[in-house]
């Protein structure tokens, strides 16, 4: 059925891979559990609610949660058992419908607007919420909502346990007071430049008057972040979303892993060179971008941006894939780093819209600029010269 409106929930498992354990065995439920480091090094990858109450936190220090909880019993992580809870969770979500997007091993979007016909929204998030507590000890928090920001903003806005309701009409008052390193998709490295502008709730976002200054540190996405602060997000829940695609990709495993964001930054600066001298090389250009890394206990996080254009340039991609980056990036061992494109064409098959009004600079400075530019920095083998902005205002 084809309706105006979507239902969509964000159902989120509460700290997994502690949960999992305290699943397998019960007597561990009320002690103060971290996940990782069981040597006494390293950083924690979970920490259980019990544990949070001291400030331990995933991705501190094993060191350090002990000093702040010293009573912390530390498990190794246990990937083959967090693998099959994740998939009695989502084998669970399907007896509802097949529109099921995961978003990691521990969370998904699911679109219930059919499902949900003439049913009550939250009695139903009620039962999803207590059968996964009772039938396989995974407690969860759900966000329900008219689009797929909404619903994740919404499971996060009450941990653990919680089930919130966002709607368009108090996207003001619940959604704009949250601060905006709250925000899902603004990385940790962007708040610090968005407070310097003045921006420190998602109300500010959304009513901040001046988008070429966002556009410093959105890029592309300032539309897109301005619309969901907003409470606008036209992304169907998509199933296949993850499907193959016609790509270009550059990965490295690391050993030992990296474990700090700029050696990552680094680490991933080089892939994406790697990948947009391979463009060139095969006469390519792109439309979409991907980044992904893996930790010790092998889970995957990744984002995908899909420009307004295709393009090979290097600035370009790396603005994306740095910001892509940024807005995944945890205090985890990053075990495998991955930058990709995909939505490749021919560059003899592109027709490029010329704009009047840059007429006098595109594209035979711009397209000089891009071929110097790369080829310096073929040389080179490493990314040493970028594009800059002028502050001349003719």
């Amino acid at each position: 059925m084809n309706k105006a409106y979507r239902i969509i929930f964000h159902i989120d498992l509460n700290a997994f891979f502690a949960s999992c354990e305290i699943a397998l065995n019960p007597a561990l439920k009320d002690i103060p559990l971290g996940i990782g480091g069981s040597s006494g090094k390293g950083v924690l990858t979970t920490a259980n609610y019990a544990a949070r109450k001291y400030g331990v936190s995933s991705a501190m220090s094993v060191g350090e949660a002990r000093r702040l909880c010293p009573q912390l019993k530390l498990l190794p992580v246990n990937f083959p058992l967090y693998k099959e809870k994740s998939q009695q969770f989502f084998d669970y979500l399907a007896t509802y419908t097949d529109q099921i997007e995961p978003a990691s091993i521990d969370e998904g979007y699911v679109d219930m607007t059919d499902y949900l016909d003439g049913k009550d929204a939250l009695s139903v998030a009620k039962k999803i919420q207590s059968d996964l507590k009772r039938q396989f000890s995974l407690p969860c928090s759900i966000g329900i909502a008219p689009n797929r920001f909404l619903a994740k903003m919404a499971s996060d806005y009450e941990k653990p346990e919680g089930i919130t309701v966002f709607r368009k009409r108090t996207v003001k008052t619940m959604l704009w007071p949250m601060p905006i390193e709250a925000m899902h998709g603004i990385g940790k490295k962007t708040v610090p430049n968005l407070k310097l502008l003045g921006i420190h709730t998602i109300g500010d976002l959304a009513t901040y008057d001046d988008p070429d200054k966002l556009s410093k540190f959105l890029g592309n996405s300032t539309e897109s972040f301005v619309q969901k602060a907003w409470g606008h997000d036209p992304t169907p829940v998509d199933a296949s979303r993850q499907g193959s695609h016609q790509s270009i990709g550059q990965s490295k495993t690391y050993d030992p892993p990296l474990m700090g964001y700029v050696d990552a930054l680094n680490a991933l600066e080089a892939l994406t060179f790697r990948v947009q001298e391979r463009l060139v090389e095969a006469d390519l250009k792109a439309k979409s971008i991907a980044v992904s890394w893996r930790d010790e206990a092998f889970k995957t996080t990744s984002k995908q941006f899909s420009f307004s254009f295709h393009t090979d340039a290097l600035d370009e991609l790396w603005f994306e894939a740095e910001r892509l980056f940024d807005t995944l990036f945890e205090e985890r061992p990053i075990a495998l780093l991955s930058v990709s494109v995909s939505n490749l064409e021919q560059k003899d098959r592109l027709v490029t819209q010329i704009d009047i009004y840059d007429v006098d600079q595109y594209p035979s400075k711009h397209e000089a600029l891009e071929d110097t530019l790369s080829k310096i920095n073929r040389h080179y083998q490493k990314s040493v010269l970028k594009k800059g902005t002028s502050d001349d205002p003719s």
